[in-house]
């Protein structure tokens, strides 16, 4: 593992930018391009784009969460700046320790 110390401000805003600005615009990129291609009203786009957000949202935090842990962060750090910062929920926890695990495998 690397040994740079990532500061807070480092923390928030690649998460900014690795998960909760690339969300966002797969949400109104998908509503949009829904709305241009079926007919479903407004509520069911926004349902639909929500849910394609939320499963890029998945990835999109494990690799956030695998990006900050290869440099040496925390994880209790991790997830208070991940809850905090609005890219995390608290029981991510299980999520963060997994992954944890799985870059100490691939270490050894």
């Amino acid at each position: 593992m690397k040994n740079t110390q990532l500061s807070n401000l480092k923390l928030v805003v690649s998460g900014l930018l690795i998960v909760n600005v690339p969300v966002l615009i797969v949400i109104f990129s998908s509503i949009y391009f829904l709305s241009e291609l079926t007919k479903f009203n407004f509520t069911e786009l926004v349902i639909i784009s929500c849910s394609i957000g939320w499963i890029f949202w998945e990835f999109a935090s494990r690799y956030w969460i695998k990006w900050s842990l290869s440099r040496a962060v925390e994880k209790e750090r991790l997830l208070k700046i991940g809850i905090s910062s609005l890219v995390l929920w608290k029981s991510d926890i299980k999520k963060i320790e997994k992954i944890h695990s799985k870059l100490k495998e691939e270490t050894k």
